[in-house]
Protein backbone atom coordinates (compact mmCIF):
# COMPACT_ATOMS: atom_id res chain seq x y z
CA UNK A 1 0.00 0.00 0.00
CA UNK A 2 1.55 3.74 -0.83
CA UNK A 3 0.05 6.15 1.57
CA UNK A 4 0.26 9.37 -0.64
CA UNK A 5 0.58 13.47 1.12
CA UNK A 6 0.56 16.43 -1.61
CA UNK A 7 2.42 19.76 -0.26
CA UNK A 8 1.91 23.14 -2.72
CA UNK A 9 2.86 26.21 -2.04
CA UNK A 10 3.74 27.30 1.37
CA UNK A 11 0.24 26.82 3.62
CA UNK A 12 1.70 23.55 4.54
CA UNK A 13 5.69 22.79 5.92
CA UNK A 14 7.42 19.59 5.82
CA UNK A 15 6.82 19.52 9.30
CA UNK A 16 3.18 18.96 8.72
CA UNK A 17 3.96 15.76 6.43
CA UNK A 18 6.63 14.52 8.64
CA UNK A 19 4.12 14.65 11.94
CA UNK A 20 1.51 12.99 9.88
CA UNK A 21 4.14 10.23 8.47
CA UNK A 22 5.66 9.28 12.10
CA UNK A 23 1.57 9.44 13.48
CA UNK A 24 0.43 6.88 10.57
CA UNK A 25 3.67 4.85 10.56
CA UNK A 26 2.81 3.06 13.78
CA UNK A 27 -0.53 1.61 11.89
CA UNK A 28 1.15 1.32 8.62
CA UNK A 29 4.56 0.63 9.20
CA UNK A 30 4.98 -1.78 6.19
CA UNK A 31 3.44 1.22 3.35
CA UNK A 32 5.16 3.18 0.99
CA UNK A 33 5.24 6.61 2.16
CA UNK A 34 5.52 9.69 -0.98
CA UNK A 35 5.13 13.18 -0.69
CA UNK A 36 4.10 14.65 -3.96
CA UNK A 37 5.47 18.40 -3.86
CA UNK A 38 7.22 21.67 -5.43
CA UNK A 39 9.51 21.58 -2.64
CA UNK A 40 11.26 18.72 -0.99
CA UNK A 41 13.07 21.05 1.93
CA UNK A 42 13.54 18.57 4.75
CA UNK A 43 10.24 16.49 3.79
CA UNK A 44 11.46 13.17 5.50
CA UNK A 45 9.90 11.14 2.95
CA UNK A 46 10.85 10.23 -0.51
CA UNK A 47 9.22 12.71 -2.86
CA UNK A 48 7.96 13.58 -6.11
CA UNK A 49 7.83 16.22 -8.09
CA UNK A 50 4.49 17.85 -9.16
CA UNK A 51 3.91 18.56 -12.86
CA UNK A 52 5.40 21.39 -14.30
CA UNK A 53 3.19 21.15 -17.37
CA UNK A 54 0.21 21.37 -17.15
CA UNK A 55 1.14 24.16 -14.01
CA UNK A 56 -1.28 23.67 -11.65
CA UNK A 57 -2.07 25.21 -8.12
CA UNK A 58 -3.69 24.87 -4.67
CA UNK A 59 -5.96 21.98 -4.27
CA UNK A 60 -5.63 21.12 -8.45
CA UNK A 61 -2.52 19.36 -8.05
CA UNK A 62 -4.11 16.50 -5.86
CA UNK A 63 -6.03 15.57 -9.73
CA UNK A 64 -2.52 14.86 -10.58
CA UNK A 65 -2.59 11.90 -8.64
CA UNK A 66 -4.96 9.84 -10.51
CA UNK A 67 -2.31 11.00 -13.97
CA UNK A 68 -0.12 7.88 -15.51
CA UNK A 69 2.79 9.90 -14.41
CA UNK A 70 2.17 7.42 -11.01
CA UNK A 71 2.59 4.47 -13.16
CA UNK A 72 5.63 5.85 -15.02
CA UNK A 73 7.12 5.87 -11.71
CA UNK A 74 6.60 2.88 -10.78
CA UNK A 75 4.02 3.17 -8.23
CA UNK A 76 1.80 0.13 -7.84
CA UNK A 77 -1.01 -0.59 -5.96
CA UNK A 78 -3.56 0.63 -3.32
CA UNK A 79 -3.07 4.54 -2.19
CA UNK A 80 -4.08 6.11 0.90
CA UNK A 81 -4.56 10.13 0.44
CA UNK A 82 -4.25 12.51 3.59
CA UNK A 83 -4.39 15.98 2.95
CA UNK A 84 -1.98 17.98 5.55
CA UNK A 85 -4.57 19.40 7.94
CA UNK A 86 -5.07 16.41 9.48
CA UNK A 87 -4.61 15.14 12.96
CA UNK A 88 -4.36 11.00 13.16
CA UNK A 89 -4.94 9.78 16.50
CA UNK A 90 -5.98 6.38 16.42
CA UNK A 91 -5.69 3.38 13.83
CA UNK A 92 -8.30 4.52 11.57
CA UNK A 93 -8.42 1.38 8.95
CA UNK A 94 -11.80 0.69 10.18
CA UNK A 95 -13.00 3.02 8.21
CA UNK A 96 -11.55 3.16 5.61
CA UNK A 97 -13.55 1.87 2.37
CA UNK A 98 -11.39 0.22 -0.85
CA UNK A 99 -12.68 -0.45 -3.72
CA UNK A 100 -12.84 2.36 -6.42
CA UNK A 101 -12.35 5.84 -5.76
CA UNK A 102 -13.50 6.58 -1.97
CA UNK A 103 -14.21 10.26 -0.26
CA UNK A 104 -15.15 11.25 2.91
CA UNK A 105 -19.36 12.02 3.48
CA UNK A 106 -19.11 15.52 4.36
CA UNK A 107 -21.35 15.44 7.95
CA UNK A 108 -20.90 19.22 8.00
CA UNK A 109 -23.05 20.11 5.33
CA UNK A 110 -25.61 17.35 5.73
CA UNK A 111 -28.18 20.56 7.06
CA UNK A 112 -26.79 22.99 4.51
CA UNK A 113 -29.31 24.77 2.04
CA UNK A 114 -26.79 24.67 -1.17
CA UNK A 115 -27.89 26.66 -3.89
CA UNK A 116 -27.83 25.38 -7.40
CA UNK A 117 -25.73 27.90 -8.95
CA UNK A 118 -23.06 27.32 -5.90
CA UNK A 119 -22.04 23.94 -6.95
CA UNK A 120 -20.53 22.81 -3.50
CA UNK A 121 -21.55 19.53 -2.60
CA UNK A 122 -21.73 17.67 0.52
CA UNK A 123 -18.20 15.43 0.17
CA UNK A 124 -14.37 15.89 1.16
CA UNK A 125 -11.23 14.88 -0.78
CA UNK A 126 -9.74 14.74 2.54
CA UNK A 127 -8.95 11.33 2.91
CA UNK A 128 -9.26 9.53 -0.21
CA UNK A 129 -8.45 5.34 -1.34
CA UNK A 130 -7.85 4.32 -4.90
CA UNK A 131 -5.65 1.75 -7.17
CA UNK A 132 -2.96 2.92 -9.22
CA UNK A 133 -3.97 2.90 -13.11
CA UNK A 134 -7.91 2.32 -12.19
CA UNK A 135 -8.79 6.21 -11.92
CA UNK A 136 -7.08 7.43 -14.67
CA UNK A 137 -9.92 8.43 -16.81
CA UNK A 138 -10.41 11.09 -13.82
CA UNK A 139 -7.42 13.04 -15.50
CA UNK A 140 -8.05 12.86 -18.85
CA UNK A 141 -11.24 13.98 -18.34
CA UNK A 142 -9.77 17.30 -16.40
CA UNK A 143 -7.37 17.53 -18.62
CA UNK A 144 -10.01 17.45 -21.87
CA UNK A 145 -10.81 21.07 -20.31
CA UNK A 146 -8.73 21.98 -17.31
CA UNK A 147 -8.69 25.60 -17.55
CA UNK A 148 -12.96 25.57 -18.12
CA UNK A 149 -13.05 23.34 -15.30
CA UNK A 150 -10.45 25.38 -12.47
CA UNK A 151 -12.43 28.17 -13.70
CA UNK A 152 -15.83 26.96 -13.05
CA UNK A 153 -15.06 24.82 -9.86
CA UNK A 154 -13.78 26.25 -6.27
CA UNK A 155 -11.81 23.06 -5.83
CA UNK A 156 -11.61 19.04 -6.99
CA UNK A 157 -14.70 17.88 -4.63
CA UNK A 158 -16.83 20.10 -6.72
CA UNK A 159 -15.05 18.70 -10.14
CA UNK A 160 -15.93 14.98 -9.14
CA UNK A 161 -19.26 15.25 -8.33
CA UNK A 162 -20.60 17.41 -11.27
CA UNK A 163 -18.49 16.04 -13.53
CA UNK A 164 -20.68 12.59 -12.82
CA UNK A 165 -17.03 11.25 -11.59
CA UNK A 166 -18.32 7.86 -9.65
CA UNK A 167 -16.82 7.03 -6.18
CA UNK A 168 -17.94 5.89 -3.06
CA UNK A 169 -17.56 7.32 0.20
CA UNK A 170 -16.02 6.15 3.24
CA UNK A 171 -17.51 4.67 6.40
CA UNK A 172 -18.94 7.01 8.85
CA UNK A 173 -17.11 8.25 12.00
CA UNK A 174 -13.71 8.43 10.23
CA UNK A 175 -13.22 12.14 10.72
CA UNK A 176 -13.88 15.31 13.41
CA UNK A 177 -13.80 18.32 11.56
CA UNK A 178 -12.55 20.74 14.95
CA UNK A 179 -14.84 23.01 13.34
CA UNK A 180 -17.82 21.18 13.24
CA UNK A 181 -17.74 18.83 15.97
CA UNK A 182 -19.32 15.51 15.37
CA UNK A 183 -17.90 12.72 17.82
CA UNK A 184 -15.22 10.63 18.86
CA UNK A 185 -13.08 9.81 15.35
CA UNK A 186 -9.91 8.46 14.78
CA UNK A 187 -9.01 11.65 12.63
CA UNK A 188 -9.13 15.31 13.72
CA UNK A 189 -9.03 17.47 10.40
CA UNK A 190 -8.82 21.18 10.41
CA UNK A 191 -10.83 21.72 7.12
CA UNK A 192 -8.06 23.88 5.49
CA UNK A 193 -7.53 25.80 8.65
CA UNK A 194 -3.61 26.33 8.63
CA UNK A 195 -2.86 25.66 12.38
CA UNK A 196 1.00 25.22 14.30
CA UNK A 197 2.15 21.87 14.21
CA UNK A 198 3.34 22.35 17.52
CA UNK A 199 0.20 22.18 19.08
CA UNK A 200 -0.83 18.70 17.89
CA UNK A 201 3.05 16.89 18.08
CA UNK A 202 3.83 13.92 18.66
Amino acid sequence: MNIIFVKHGDKYSAEHVNKLYHQLIQYYPDADYLCYTDDPTEVCIPCMPVLTKPTLKFWWNKLALFSEDLVLAGIKGRCLYFDLDMDIKEDPTDFIKWGGLNILDAYWKADMYIPKHAYDVRINSSVMTWTIGEQNHIWDHFLSNKDYFMRKYAGIDRFLVHENIEFNTHYDGIVNSVANEFKNAPIDMYNGIKYDVERNSI
